[in-house]
Order: structure tokens, then C-alpha cells, then sequence
């Protein structure tokens, strides 16, 4: 510190030493650089602080450790992304480090001061637990013209993140248990920011939003955050949560070659095997175009003596075990443009029509929560419902975006909301969002509709997004200043519990006694209104199927 002290001292007012981008922390000291927003402001980004050791050799499947103090001056200047498999065609194969525990903190000042304390928003990327990173779905460019510091880290993904083996060997959840330590690094280390450690809103979107509300229900994360906000997911969505486990881990290793005789030896084997060869070795998992099932290692019911959840979510919520802050919660109109769009892009409609029976249990991820004697019924009677007497074809494509809009997302949303809103007394507010942007469509191929994620694309920087985002034809620019109104809204306790607005329309909560549930409709920037609704989905078609998960578990 003497030496970047001196330094200072010698160069100020060069351009060598940047002696205002600097943070004092008790791990050491870190000195960032500067970047420019989306509106043209200039902030301060400090980008690969270790929150946690890197989980690699003997600490590969073990629960995240914190970092150590380092000598000198880390320059934060790097992005990090968790060794996963990129399933599509385009960039098919193995992405990013195991050394990957890093944590990204942006504040919008160009001279940090410990006195500032702002408000804090922390995002959670998505990736169906299986993929994804900071630097590519939680850029800070937009929403660094707000006057937040503003947070987003890595977790470990895939069977590096969430391998089990049911037991206290690897009792599983690594990935969420990365998440909660993080948590615990800002909140102790925010303040050196300018950040306010006591107003953090902890945001996610996809599998993002769903780890957001597995920590409510986690002992891990109690007090790590002051309210959250869950675009597109919540920890009662299927894909939310991993059934049979074991039996996935020993068809990874059976697949590398190690032993499945007994946890312990099997798990020493697998640490030994590289990175790349481990994250390949899932591929006997899939049935269909890499990608399906959609998650093959997620969160689980844990086994071990310190779990991150004990019971499943539905049953935590019902048993009131919840942290008591405010939520937010909302879905998109078209969610199940993915995956139905990338199936149209991909050319395999026409397969998964052909071999339905066959992808269909694993597509909806009913394979291990539906007797083998009630699949094929269950599967025929989705068929049925969805698309009558009709082939799959691009002509009904709004039909299997519907299917999974209902089973990947607000069937179960509703349920998670209900829960949720009998078991706090915070506020749990909920919006449904129609807005078709004027920007392009994440997958080619599909109709225009407002698809999964199309909220959090111009709130997080999302790649795919433009730079510059178009002109909408009424109301020119003003598309990404009235998203901001979502942070404003709920960033701030007083403002969340104190009846928030969005463009003058109040926002009621979600009434726990009511059989319909209040929601803001969002049609356009200038078209939100208050409505009601009784069901997000066919909630009685699915309610009817033999499906073993949340209120049905034995």
C-alpha cells in the first residue's frame, strides 16, 4: 500500500495512476478503472474481487470457503466465467475457469467515499443453473445512470456448481451456498463502496430469480438483504429443483469412467478428472439437441447436516420459514418463447413432433415425478389440451409457447406467490409485463411476442441487447428511463412499503385472503393499469395431472 501511496503521490493528476478508483478493504486494497453508461455518465467499476477461494483440486465439490487477504494493490480489472457447456450449435462446447468466485461492484461516482451510503441493488444471473455469467447477462451500462451501487458476482453452474450425492459427501447446492457467501461479502465489505449495507435489494432474473427466492427460505442467507425482486422465476418452478440426483452424478462418473460403488471413492475420482472432461460428461444426460433436459444439475432437497434447504420450498413457505422483507415478482407475457422459439430456430419442430412420447417427459421434466405407468397418458393428455388433433408445426408455435409458458412458469409462479404471501407480512407485489419491446428477438425464427427475459434485457444488460437501444415509434428513447421506475419503485423500504407507483398508477400488494390475486399490468409505458386475476395459467389442467412436486409430495 506504502508503494501505491508513493506512486500517488509522484503522478497525481497522470493518467498512469488512477488514485481516485480506490477501495480500502480488509482483504487489502483494490483499485478499479472507469467506465461510461449507457447514459453517458461516468462510474467507477471494480471488476474480479475474490469473494471466496477458488474452488479447485481438493476444494472442487466442497462449500465455498472465503478469500484470503492479499499483498499490495489488486487491480480489478477482469471478468470471470464458471467452466459450463454451451449447448448451441453456434459455440457448442465447454466455456470459462473453475477458478471463477469473483465479485463485480459499480458505483456511480468517479472518487469513491465511504460516506455516500447508497442504496444497493445485487443481481443474480440466470442460466438455468447451468450456464451464464456477469459479463453476459447482468452488464451494469443501463443501470448505471441510477444512483445505486450496483453488484453482480459468479456462482459455480452445472455439475461444478451443483452435483450431489445425496449424503454428506457432497450434500449439494455448492452454487446457491457460492451465492450466499457473496451475499455475506457485500454486506460486510459494501460500506468501503459507498454502498449502504443496511438497503440491499437483491434482484435475479431466470434461474437468478429463483435463487432470489430460495434464499428467503435459506438459514444461509438470513439478513443478507433488505427485499427482492424475481423476473421470470421462482424456487417452485420445475426447473427450480433437481429430482434424483445420485443417479445423475453416477451417470456422470460412470461416463468418465469412475467408480459408483459408494460416494466417497466416486467423488474423489471425479475430482480428479479436468475441468473440461468433468463438464462433457454430462452429455449423456440430454435426449435431445444438448439442451433438454433443460437443467440436469440444479438446486436439491438436501441430505447433509448443513443444508441450504432441508424440505422443499412450498413446504419451508407453508411452515412460515421465510424471511420476513418485501418481494417482488413478475412473468412475461410469451415466457415460453424459450424454448419454443429456439426449437423453431433450431429446425426441430419436426423431431420433437416425430418423437414426443419420447422428449416430451424430459422437455417438461416430469420424468422423475410421474409414474412410468402415467407418462404416456400424462404426455398425451398435454398434446391434447394444447394443440387438439394438430402436428407441431411453425403454424401453431403460439400453442407450444403457451405449453411452456403454463409449465415452466406460471403455474407454479402462482403457487409460489400464494405461499409466499400467507407466510410474511411484508408486501409481495406482482406485475405481468406485455410490452412487446422495439428491439430484436432473442431467437430468429419466432413470432414477435414479449419473450422470457425481455423485462431484465433493458434493466440488466443482457447480451443480444443493442448497445443502443431503438427508437420506439411514440415514445423515442424513453423505453429504459421508464424500466428504471422498477429500481426506483423498490430499491428504497419506504417506498415499497409505502403504496409505490409506476407512472402514476399505485401498485396494491398481493392480498393473502383473496382468491384472486392483484397484479400490474404493463401494456405499454404509458398503459399500466391495476388488474386482477383468479389463475396466471390452465392451472386446473395441470393441477389435474399425477404430477409428484410441490403440494403434491408425499
Amino acid at each position: 500500500m506504502f508503494a501505491h501511496a508513493l506512486l500517488c503521490a509522484l503522478f497525481s493528476g497522470s493518467m498512469l495512476v488512477n488514485c481516485d478508483v480506490i477501495a480500502e478493504l480488509p482483504q487489502g486494497t483494490v483499485q478499479g478503472t472507469y467506465k461510461t453508461s449507457y447514459g453517458g455518465k461516468n462510474y467507477s467499476a471494480f471488476e474480479g474481487i475474490p469473494y471466496a477461494k477458488p474452488p479447485v483440486d481438493k476444494l472442487r465439490f466442497e462449500e465455498p470457503q472465503p478469500a484470503e487477504k492479499w499483498n499490495g494493490v489488486l487491480v480489478a480489472d477482469k471478468s470471470y466465467v464458471c467452466t459450463s457447456f454451451i449447448p448451441f450449435p453456434m459455440v457448442r462446447g465447454v466455456m470459462g475457469t473453475e477458478d471463477c468466485l469473483y465479485v463485480y461492484v459499480y458505483v456511480p461516482r468517479m472518487k469513491i467515499s465511504k460516506e455516500e451510503n447508497l442504496d444497493v441493488v445485487v443481481h443474480i444471473h440466470g442460466g438455468a443453473f447451468m450456464l451464464g455469467a456477469p459479463m453476459y447477462m447482468a452488464d451494469p451500462t443501463f443501470i448505471m445512470d441510477q444512483n445505486v451501487v450496483y453488484v453482480s458476482f459468479n456462482y459455480r453452474l452445472g455439475v461444478l456448481g451443483f452435483l450431489s450425492t445425496e449424503d454428506d459427501v457432497v450434500p449439494g447446492n455448492n452454487g446457491l451456498k457460492d451465492q450466499s457467501l457473496a451475499l455475506k461479502w457485500i454486506k460486510d465489505n459494501i460500506k468501503y463502496f459507498g454502498g449502504n449495507p443496511n438497503s440491499i435489494t437483491l434482484t435475479g432474473l431466470s434461474a437468478g430469480a429463483a435463487s432470489v427466492h430460495y434464499h428467503y427460505l435459506s438459514p444461509w442467507s438470513k439478513g443478507l438483504f433488505h427485499r427482492g425482486f424475481s423476473q421470470s422465476g421462482t424456487s417452485l418452478q420445475h426447473w427450480a429443483l433437481v429430482e434424483e440426483p445420485l443417479l445423475k452424478a453416477q451417470t456422470v462418473a460412470r461416463n468418465l469412467s469412475c467408480t459408483i460403488e459408494s460416494t466417497r471413492p466416486m467423488v474423489d475420482c471425479l475430482k480428479k478428472i479436468d475441468a473440461e472432461d468433468l463438464v462433457m460428461g454430462i452429455l449423456p444426460l440430454f435426449v435431445f439437441i444438448d439442451s433438454v433436459p433443460f437443467t440436469t444439475f440444479g438446486p436439491v432437497v438436501e441430505k447433509g447436516s448443513n443444508p441450504f434447504p432441508a424440505r422443499p420450498a412450498l413446504q419451508i413457505a407453508q411452515g412460515g420459514k421465510v424471511q420476513d422483507v418485501p418481494w417482488v415478482v413478475s412473468n412475461v407475457k410469451d415466457e415460453g418463447l424459450m424454448p419454443a422459439g429456439l426449437f423453431m430456430m433450431m429446425k426441430k419442430l419436426e423431431e420433437l413432433n416425430r418423437r414426443w412420447d419420447e422428449i416430451m417427459p424430459y422437455a417438461l421434466d416430469i420424468n422423475s415425478t410421474v409414474d412410468d405407468n402415467d407418462k404416456k397418458d400424462v404426455i398425451t393428455k398435454v398434446r391434447k389440451y394444447y394443440f387438439k388433433e394438430e402436428s407441431l408445426s411453425p403454424d401453431n408455435l403460439d400453442s407450444l409457447a403457451e405449453l411452456f409458458s403454463d409449465r415452466g412458469f406460471l403455474v407454479d409462479a402462482e403457487k409460489a406467490i400464494r405461499a409466499h404471501s400467507k407466510a410474511v407480512k411484508s408486501p409481495v407485489y406482482y406485475y405481468l409485463f406485455n410490452y412487446v419491446l422495439q428491439i430484436p428477438a432473442m431467437f430468429k425464427g419466432t413470432k414477435k411476442g414479449v419473450a422470457h427475459s425481455d423485462d431484465g434485457r433493458i434493466l440488466f444488460k443482457i447480451f443480444g441487447t443493442p448497445s443502443k437501444l431503438p427508437k420506439d415509434d411514440e415514445k423515442n428513447d424513453e423505453t429504459s428511463d421508464w424500466i428504471y421506475n422498477f429500481l426506483c419503485i423498490f430499491k428504497v423500504s419506504r417506498d415499497i412499503v409505502s403504496k409505490p407507483k409506476m407512472n402514476g398508477v399505485e401498485w396494491k400488494p398481493v392480498d393473502p385472503a383473496s382468491e384472486e390475486i392483484d397484479y400490474l399490468n404493463i401494456l405499454s409505458p404509458d398503459d399500466i393499469s391495476m388488474g386482477k386475476i383468479k389463475e396466471l395459467a390452465h392451472n386446473s389442467f395441470w393441477n389435474s395431472l399425477p404430477i409428484k412436486e410441490n403440494d403434491k409430495i408425499l
